[in-house]
């Protein structure tokens, strides 16, 4: 649906997709987003959600529409970390600039590692593959995952967010028992 809606050829909306998703991208990181790429995907699966309704009734430059969920997407991201980022400074007692306690940092590793292994090693494999590449050649690794699975880039992304979202959960929670031991 989300390729009809793009262009009228499966290589115009494939590179609607591109061009609007880079500049998404852009977008983040020109706002010092450290999650840029995230961000982007996020927005896009916000986006597709909304594809049903909104393909009807929308008229216009549909990366438009992307560009406009994204403002929105920086607009929550900037409070969630001007509250996290004010809360961890309380919390540590540090000033700005100072180092993150490594004793969190290994912490948070281990919690990540532990997650992991709990899942299932189709997924856990899927994950880390996923996040083994860099710059361009992830690009191309992960539309070439995509081609070896039989889906396209964007079911391998939605597939992605829901795995990532099981980890934070489990991350969330080992990290809770671990505040609970100490």
């Amino acid at each position: 649906m989300l390729f009809a809606w793009l262009g009228s050829t499966r290589e115009e909306a494939g590179a609607t997709y591109e061009h609007v998703r880079q500049n998404l991208i852009n977008l983040f990181v020109r706002n010092n987003c450290l999650d840029a790429e995230d961000l982007a995907d996020q927005t896009i699966d916000r986006v597709i959600k909304k594809l049903p309704g909104l393909t009807e009734s929308y008229t216009g430059d549909p990366a438009l529409y992307f560009y406009g969920v994204a403002k929105n997407m920086l607009l929550e991201w900037r409070r969630q970390n001007s509250a996290h980022s004010e809360a961890s400074m309380d919390e540590l007692g540090s000033s700005p600039g100072a180092e993150p306690d490594s004793t969190e940092s290994d912490l948070r590793f281990k919690c990540l590692e532990k997650c992991l292994q709990k899942l299932p090693r189709k997924n856990r494999n899927l994950i880390l593959q996923y996040y083994s590449e860099e710059k361009r050649a992830k690009i191309d690794f992960r539309r070439e995952m995509a081609r070896n699975m039989g889906i396209d880039v964007i079911n391998l992304r939605v597939r992605m967010h829901r795995i990532r979202g099981i980890l934070h959960k489990c991350i969330k929670k080992c990290l809770a028992e671990s505040d609970s031991v100490q």
